[in-house]
């Protein structure tokens, strides 16, 4: 009987580590510490080349610099965007896929892609380096927050539990030598299935966010990315929207409260009533007197200054 409560425990520890999330609810995320570790270094080069083999086949190419695209100086955004980041070292690269839909993204070692489709969307909404910007921007937050190295942590855990469910099995059906190695997978296999996998919503979330601090950081508007989150709603549930994405209305709601609580006020006379209605609207959904609505407040009040 005790054996039973044993594996019982170890089956729902595995459960709870495997199951879906629920999506995220907002917050301000912090800025990311980056490991750049020997190890961690390696294991960022060796699923990034696992991928672009496949990018390859697929017929990627450099961009070079200088070179323009659908109107955009796509390498000169990636350069200017790159050295604000918390990994301003990586060789950066960006990569032209030959494909229809809209897409784009970065592998852990620094590379960029961006699809033919995504130029020619941006390009029919007036080839503004500000929205590509958006774009990249947020690809690169995912490599600066090493979201692969996180992802590869969180399989190597439930790999563990995998082995105490085992060990728990064994024990329960009284077979001592059952055979645990056959449960777990070794790193290539590892490697594998975090170059495979997707992001979650939570990483979704927060590379949004800063992907926004990046593009302040570097001279860009980081509204703009907001307005094509709303626009990428025609693309949904298809084309760069996966099932574990957040919907795209969600995600550009918590980016516009991301700015107009992170963003200080303008001393531009014309800007002030916009921000000042954008304050309000997020300072309401706080209790009167909590933190934030004090940190909004304040700003609120920095605006009345300038009238």
């Amino acid at each position: 009987m005790r054996n039973n409560s044993c594996a019982s425990a170890s089956i729902w520890l595995l459960c709870t580590a495997l199951s879906g999330c629920a999506t995220p609810q907002y917050a301000i995320r912090p800025t990311p510490t980056p490991d750049e570790s020997e190890w961690v270094v390696d294991l960022e080069r060796t699923i990034s080349a696992y991928q672009a083999q496949e990018l390859e086949r697929q017929g990627s190419r450099l961009i070079h610099a200088g070179e323009r695209l659908w109107g955009f100086d796509v390498a000169s955004v990636l350069r200017r965007l790159s050295r604000v980041t918390e990994r301003p070292s990586l060789p950066y690269r960006v990569f032209l896929l030959q494909d229809r839909d809209p897409n784009a993204v970065a592998l852990a070692d620094g590379r960029v892609y961006v699809t033919s489709g995504m130029l020619n969307y941006l390009s029919s909404r007036g080839s503004r380096e500000d929205e590509l910007a958006a774009i990249v921007s947020h690809e690169l937050a995912h490599t600066v927050a090493q979201h692969l190295i996180r992802r590869y942590r969180q399989l190597q855990q439930q790999q563990l539990l995998m082995a105490v469910v085992g060990v728990g099995t064994a024990i329960a059906s009284q077979q001592g030598g059952s055979s645990i190695g056959s449960l777990a997978n070794d790193a290539a296999s590892l490697v594998t299935s975090v170059a495979n996998s997707a992001y979650s919503q939570d990483q979704e979330l927060e590379a949004d966010q800063l992907g926004a601090r990046y593009m302040a950081r570097a001279g860009y508007d980081p509204y703009s990315a907001v307005a094509v989150l709303r626009d990428f709603r025609r693309f949904a549930p298809g084309g760069i929207f996966l099932s574990t994405h957040p919907d795209p209305e969600r995600r550009a709601q918590d980016l516009e409260r991301f700015l107009t609580e992170t963003t200080p006020a303008s001393s531009t006379p014309a800007s002030v009533e916009p921000q000042r209605q954008r304050l309000k609207a997020a300072q309401r959904l706080y209790p009167a007197g909590s933190l934030s609505w004090q940190n909004l407040q304040r700003q609120l009040d920095d605006l009345d200054a300038l009238d």
